[in-house]
Formats: C-alpha cells, structure tokens, sequence
C-alpha cells in the first residue's frame, strides 16, 4: 500500500500537479502595511501543468470551469508576467498548449485566475 501511494505522490508531483488542501474555506492571503487582502483560491485539481519539469512545451488541463471566463498567465520568480492569456467557454476539461521553449531555464509559476479567485501551480524550465 505504501508503495502505491508513493507511486501516486510521484506521479502527481511528475505532472506538476499543485498539491495542496482543496478545501473550499482556502484563501491567499497578501499583507502590506496598511491592509490584508484575503482571496480565495480555486481548488488544486482545476489546473494541471504537464509535463514538468518541462523542456518549454507545456500542456495546460483546466478543469471545472465550464462557460467562465478565465486569465492564464505565466510569472517568472519575481512575479513579472512573461505571458498571459484570456480563455472564455471553456469545456468541462479544457486543454491548452503553451510553447514556452523560448523561456530561459529555470522556476515560473502558472496562475489561472477565475470569478476573483486564483490558484498558482510551480513549473520547472529545463
């Protein structure tokens, strides 16, 4: 059993699936002097960023959000957006492939951001 779950652990990490808590209470918070501003993120299984560590071409499986209008955009390590794209009527499993070969090497970030929540998913350029 415990190598079954090690297996799936592995996989899952393999796949650049964002692990995390999905429970619906779950909220990033963002803290400057003056205020704190709490925003819910989406579940972690709404996006999937494949395969990676990655060589620049990526695939991008949204679930759960069909008929809404979501932001993709892809960060670097200090949160400059390198690229970002709008999708609207997206289906029941949305898939999407980005060629990000032109990227140096290194840490990005993948966030998709939905109705005034994100989720934000670690993607490794080799």
């Amino acid at each position: 059993m415990k190598q079954h779950l090690l297996f799936v652990v592995l996989w899952l990490a393999s796949v650049g699936v964002c692990l995390g808590d999905s429970s619906p209470a779950k909220a990033a918070t963002t803290r400057n002097s003056h205020q704190t501003i709490i925003r819910p993120t989406l579940d972690d299984k709404t996006l999937v960023v494949y395969p990676n560590p990655s060589t620049g071409i990526v695939h991008l499986t949204i679930s759960g959000l069909e008929g809404r209008k979501v932001e993709v955009s892809v960060l670097n390590v200090i949160g400059t957006v390198l690229y970002r794209e709008t999708l609207s009527e997206l289906n029941e499993r949305y898939t999407k492939t980005l060629d990000l070969s032109r990227f140096a090497n290194g840490l990005y970030y993948v966030k998709l951001e939905a109705d005034n929540s994100s989720q934000l998913c670690k993607l490794v350029i080799r």
